[in-house]
């Protein structure tokens, strides 16, 4: 069984790193977010500790604002600066930047999920084992 706690603990370590990356923005960060959510997962089920609800709320919140965003900016049509510049979807729409702001918010907190995380994983290792019996000093 400790076994199991100790690969899961290693894949939520190596799912940081990836959860850090989604900060980019919605779209290449979202593919980032969505490795570590795979991850992550994997972990879950190796490790059988469950997830925190504070991390899968986050995430899963996190998700959905980056998707609502990503629909945003590919379905509008795009702001005309001038002939020889090129078209940006977020100039002009305040909206799609705030929600670039929040979709950041979002993959912070799905880290500090990840972080407590770790720790309810480290919790459930217990403590370590003594390898040798002690003995006592009077006998």
């Amino acid at each position: 069984m400790r076994a199991r706690q100790v690969i899961g603990l290693v894949l939520v370590i190596l799912a940081l790193p990836l959860v850090v990356i989604g900060l980019i923005d919605p779209l290449e960060g979202g593919i980032a977010l969505l490795a570590g959510l795979l991850l992550g997962l994997v972990a879950w089920l190796v490790s059988r500790v469950p997830v925190p609800t504070f991390t899968w709320i986050s995430l899963a919140a996190t998700l959905a604002i980056g998707a609502l965003t990503l629909v945003l900016a590919l379905t509008l049509p795009p702001v005309e600066m001038g002939p020889d510049m090129a078209a940006n979807p977020v100039m002009g729409r305040w909206y799609l930047a705030a929600m670039n702001w929040v979709w950041r918010i979002g993959v912070l907190t799905t880290f500090a999920g990840g972080i407590w995380y770790v720790v309810r994983i480290a919790q459930s290792l217990g403590p370590p084992a003594d390898p040798q019996p002690r003995t006592s000093a009077g006998k």
